[in-house]
């Protein structure tokens, strides 16, 4: 399972951070929309609407299923090449939701 994990996740990502893709539901500074990968320092999220700026600090509320939601302050810190997708940093990550942000990693990673 460790050698499918390692596979999945990008080799050459240079972040600090190893990042998995996912599709999952979010919301980020009351803004919908939908994360397209994450780490444990951030994710990529492509909004439903304009309304975000890079520097912006905001609460990003990730929604791995219908029964939760991981409310993590954030800041949007640059774009893609396309300006479509927002890069999308964690500014403190609390000790209760480092373990379950690390499950939804993992499931997204093995396909469960």
């Amino acid at each position: 399972m460790f050698s499918r994990l390692i596979s999945i996740i990008k080799p050459g990502d240079r972040r600090k951070e190893r990042r998995v893709k996912v599709r999952l539901p979010a919301e980020v500074g009351g803004i919908k929309g939908r994360l397209t990968d994450l780490s444990l320092g951030g994710f990529g999220f492509y909004p439903d609407q304009e309304g975000l700026d890079v520097g912006d600090e905001v609460m990003a509320s990730l929604m791995p299923d219908e029964f939760t939601t991981l409310d993590i302050p954030s800041r949007v810190v640059g774009t893609d090449e396309e300006g479509m997708v927002l890069c999308i940093a964690f500014m403190k990550v609390d000790a209760d939701q480092f373990d379950p942000l690390q499950d939804i990693i993992t499931t997204q990673t093995v396909g469960h």
